[in-house]
């Protein structure tokens, strides 16, 4: 199995950054899919499917997104599914790739599939970049921090950890 490669999925933000000027937050992963030539639709996901915050559909290049999730959880997929696209859009044309529910186990091949592991860090670090983050951590408190970047409170706490081990 291969491993991800986080120095690709750094490369690709630091692209898209210098390419649209994002260096204050927040940053708009809509706008950037949008500007990418890739669609963006929010869907109401039929009975059964209301556990899906969205996918990527690489023959039509849309991302779909559940149009009943709250905002912030909406902003979080169209980021990882923006990641999916710029970086794996060969592979999510195979039969690799699987719509992820989002009470799914650790086991199955979501949370430990290098790819979701990149399209997350992908989203996370887009997100909130480390150079943002500096900025403003540790000044603001962490509910602050996540409205000014527009993310929930956990991505906040995850890029905090992340970067300076707390």
């Amino acid at each position: 199995m291969r491993k991800p490669n986080y120095n690709k999925v750094q490369n690709m933000i630091e692209e898209l950054r210098k390419k649209y000027s994002l260096y204050k937050p927040p940053i708009n992963p809509l706008e950037i899919a949008r500007n990418e030539g890739i669609e963006v639709k929010f869907v109401r996901f039929g009975d059964g499917h209301e556990d899906i915050s969205g996918f990527y559909d690489p023959d039509d290049n849309v991302i779909y997104v559940n149009k009943d999730e709250p905002p912030k959880r909406q902003t979080f997929t169209i980021a990882h599914e923006l990641g999916h696209a710029l970086l794996h859009r060969d592979w999510a044309k195979t039969e690799n790739y699987h719509v992820l529910r989002r009470n799914s186990s650790p086991n199955l091949f979501g949370v430990n599939e290098p790819h979701e592991k990149e399209a997350n860090a992908f989203a996370a670090h887009l997100l909130v970049p480390s150079d943002l983050l500096d900025r403003f951590y540790p000044q603001l408190h962490e509910k602050e921090l996540a409205r000014l970047f527009a993310v929930s409170l956990p991505v906040i706490e995850n890029r905090i950890s992340f970067e300076y081990g707390k």
